[in-house]
């Protein structure tokens, strides 16, 4: 099992998921299925993106389980 780790990297950073969403521009579903490890498919841009605003490598982004 595959588990994003970014409602904390998010916590850590104080980063709403309304922030968020401006920063990447994406729609309100897909920053929830990310904060609520709901995601289905992984688009590689989506995790290099999450990674810039995060300022983080994929092994603090994603673990598995």
């Amino acid at each position: 099992m595959i588990v994003f780790n970014v409602k904390e990297l998010m916590e850590k950073q104080n980063i709403t998921r309304y922030r968020l969403q401006k920063l990447t521009n994406w729609n309100y579903k897909r920053i929830n299925a990310y904060y609520f490890n709901k995601v289905i498919s992984i688009n590689v841009n989506e995790l290099e993106t999450l990674c810039d605003i995060f300022g983080c490598n994929l092994s603090e982004l994603i673990e598995r389980k």
